[in-house]
């Protein structure tokens, strides 16, 4: 019989055995601990990434359902419509809160947020009555551009321009145009606008 079988393991080769042990046991923990953080990341992403195909499905709609609303004693015809570079008021049959029940005045508009983003929020108040409801669309956002397309002629090869003030009381705006920026991107998409003028 052998004696080096019969005596068993030595102390070296216990301590070293353990000290493998150790190390597969620590290399699979921070494997693991690397796969969950990818994990969390990736549905953290995939949220905000939902979040902004939402956001700009609703603020397609929106715009898009926005109407040049006159009021009815108002015998020169002016369109309740206000459009600045970073902010835009408008009247739409398209309520984010209550979908199509009636008008709502809209408002779209940035604030400041931590560590010099902002946020976009829209503001909705129906029509005659005073409710406001404000809701926050995005978040993370350097800046936010809103530029209007003026065209005076309903044709379609009449020329047109795009401006970032609207001034013009009596014309509505064909389109909408949109830029967000935001610190690792910039995101530009045009909404078409198409209504008839609305009494109130």
């Amino acid at each position: 019989m052998n004696r080096r079988a019969a005596a068993g393991f030595t102390l070296l080769e216990v301590m070293i055995s353990i000290a493998l042990i150790s190390l597969i046991v620590v290399i699979m923990a921070g494997a693991m601990r690397l796969s969950y953080r990818s994990i969390d990341r990736g549905e953290v992403k995939s949220n905000y990434l939902e979040r902004l195909k939402v956001s700009f499905s609703l603020i397609d709609d929106q715009i898009q359902s926005a109407i040049p609303l006159v009021r009815r004693d108002d015998e020169e015809g002016r369109i309740f419509f206000e459009g600045s570079s970073d902010t835009v008021k408008f009247a739409s049959n398209y309520s984010l809160t209550a979908g199509q029940r009636g008008y709502v005045i809209v408002t779209y508009r940035t604030r400041p947020g931590d560590e010099g983003t902002g946020a976009l929020f829209v503001e909705e108040n129906t029509v005659g009555v005073e409710n406001t409801r404000e809701i926050k669309l995005l978040e993370g956002i350097s800046g936010v551009r809103f530029e209007y397309f003026r065209r005076e002629s309903e044709a379609e090869e009449a020329a047109g321009e795009w401006v970032d003030t609207w001034t013009d009381e009596l014309l509505f705006p064909r389109k909408i145009r949109v830029t967000l920026t935001f610190p690792e991107r910039k995101i530009v998409f045009t909404v078409p606008i198409r209504a008839n003028k609305v009494k109130t």
